[in-house]
């Protein structure tokens, strides 16, 4: 027998019981997942309460949110070839229309369509709220990531651009929230690259602390900043409620030569139906 023959079954048992180095790498970054989650739980950035997934929310708060999904794209669409039919922003609750109140929007459609992802109750408004006024950043990517698991498609469209906030919400935040999102979504195969087109003449008052019919806003607030002729034009924001400012963008980008316009929000302060059983 020769000197190879001797070795080979040495050879065979040591590659035998020999683990692949992945696998390794698997078993270590496990086991330091479980010591961190022992020593230093992590707290869900909805509730606040401890868990031991590796999401940043808990399980009972995805579940929560995932249950406020708006079902379809497309789904409050905006009728803008005849006067049938009342638009989005024109909404109104049963006690305005009790009053004789009409909507300044009557006559003023500019978006062709309006889509958003979620319903804005519960998880949802606690969610944007957390990431938009408490800063919570790291919840950008996130937010994106349930959009594309959404499986919304947004409408056709030329370029993209955003709901921008004005310098001096941006100064005090320190970050434009819509902005931030359009570019996680662009990385998540959701969008194009987006292009900053709209600029605020002033700053945009907070629509949700005012009555719907005194949410007016002129087209004059936004300044178009880009050649737009013959464009179709995807305005992203993050949360429509009668969607004043959205109409206000696109009749800018309108009066700009833009071809047409839709709208796409994270969630939508329409009410979610309820089920009868």
């Amino acid at each position: 027998m020769t000197k190879r023959q001797d070795e080979l079954p040495t050879i065979l048992s040591s590659a035998a019981f020999t683990v692949p180095t992945d696998v390794k790498t698997q078993k270590i970054g496990s086991y330091a997942h479980r010591i961190l989650t022992t020593v230093l739980q992590p707290k869900c950035a909805l509730c606040d309460k401890h868990h031991r997934t590796a999401d940043k929310l808990c399980d009972p708060c995805q579940a929560a949110i995932l249950a406020l999904r708006k079902p379809g794209t497309n789904c409050l669409s905006i009728r803008t070839v005849s006067n049938i039919g009342t638009p989005l922003c024109a909404m109104m609750n049963n006690k305005e229309r009790s009053l004789g109140i009409r909507s300044p929007y009557a006559n003023e459609r500019a978006l062709e369509s309006l889509s958003s992802a979620f319903y804005y109750q519960g998880a949802v408004a606690e969610l944007i709220t957390r990431w938009k006024y408490r800063s919570m950043i790291e919840l950008t990517n996130y937010i994106a990531g349930l959009i594309t698991d959404a499986l919304i498609a947004p409408p056709n469209y030329d370029i993209v651009t955003v709901i921008p906030s004005h310098w001096k919400r941006r100064l005090t935040r320190g970050f434009d929230p819509v902005w931030l999102l359009a570019n996680a979504l662009m990385k998540h195969g959701f969008i194009n690259r987006p292009t900053l087109i709209l600029k605020p003449r002033r700053k945009l008052p907070y629509q949700h602390l005012k009555h719907r019919h005194e949410r007016h806003i002129a087209a004059s607030h936004f300044q178009v900043n880009r050649q737009v002729l013959a464009q179709r034009v995807l305005i992203l924001d993050d949360v429509v409620t009668t969607g004043s400012t959205l109409n206000a963008a696109a009749l800018a980008l309108k009066d700009s030569g833009a071809k047409s316009v839709c709208g796409f929000t994270i969630a939508s302060a329409e009410r979610r139906p309820i089920a009868l059983v």
